[in-house]
């Protein structure tokens, strides 16, 4: 019997004054945000994007990271997927701090099906579980890449913890980008195919993540975006062959994913 998230539910559409209006300006916004919880989670925040199969030096920063990002109470956005997803909405829950599941599929095809506690523990700690899809969507490939748009544009800046080459996680650095946000990565082994991905983002331009000092002068400055000034001179400016490297990335991904892409997901996740 599938199990099914409890809770208050809600359906905004881009008329709706709690409709997030971070997501206005993206090319493509939702029409409708289908989701259960409090839609008043949903404020700009920091995204925290990974892989499934996190290593242990990326489970660490992970864990580190959204700690530090949770318990100066920003909201945490993130797909919900296994690995550094899971890391990082349950540091904010550690920290009662407000986070944010952008689902792939509708919100009643919990996914992946072993988060449905941490999904449920999201909603009752104010907190909200959220889709462009209505609520009996099955989940296909194809909506977890769109999914990532809505994680970028939802938040003042994208830490990337791990990603080797190629990844899904680009597509989400590629939409953080054109929705004019700040994309940070933290560094890796560069022995280690697990973080070719982040290294090569810093190559082109991204802000590299150092350490929980360099962080914390990132949050404090990213705060400033809440006044008068333009968010965009506060950012780091990124070169544009980092749009063209992640566009290369997403392609190559969405390659391995074209004979499956029109399948319902049943037990392998595209992020």
């Amino acid at each position: 019997m599938k199990k099914i998230l409890s809770g208050e539910r809600f359906d905004l559409n881009k008329y709706d004054p709690t409709y997030p209006k971070a997501l206005v300006n993206l090319e493509n916004p939702p029409d409708v945000l289908y989701g259960i919880g409090n839609p008043e989670a949903m404020t700009e925040g920091i995204a925290i994007v990974g892989p499934r199969r996190i290593s242990d030096y990326g489970r660490e920063c992970a864990q580190m990271f959204a700690d530090e990002t949770a318990n100066q109470g920003i909201t945490i956005i993130s797909g919900g997927a296994r690995g550094c997803d899971t890391i990082a909405h349950q540091a904010a829950l550690k920290h009662n701090a407000p986070t944010v599941a952008v689902l792939g599929g509708g919100c009643d095809h919990v996914y992946p099906s072993e988060n449905f506690n941490l999904f449920q523990k999201i909603i009752e700690n104010n907190g909200c579980v959220v889709s462009e899809h209505p609520f009996d969507t099955e989940p296909m490939p194809w909506m977890f890449r769109a999914r990532n748009r809505i994680v970028a544009a939802m938040a003042k800046a994208t830490l990337v913890v791990e990603a080797g080459l190629p990844s899904g996680t680009y597509s989400t650095v590629d939409y953080a980008l054109s929705a004019g946000r700040e994309v940070l990565a933290i560094p890796g082994d560069i022995t280690r195919p697990q973080a070719q991905g982040t290294n090569r983002i810093i190559f082109e331009g991204a802000m590299p993540i150092t350490s929980l000092e360099v962080y914390r002068e990132v949050l404090y400055r990213l705060s400033l975006d809440q006044s008068s000034k333009n968010p965009e001179q506060l950012m780091t400016p990124i070169k544009t062959s980092l749009k063209e490297v992640c566009e290369q990335a997403k392609q190559a991904s969405v390659a391995l994913n074209d004979q499956s892409s029109n399948q319902p997901i049943k037990s392998q996740e595209a992020r």
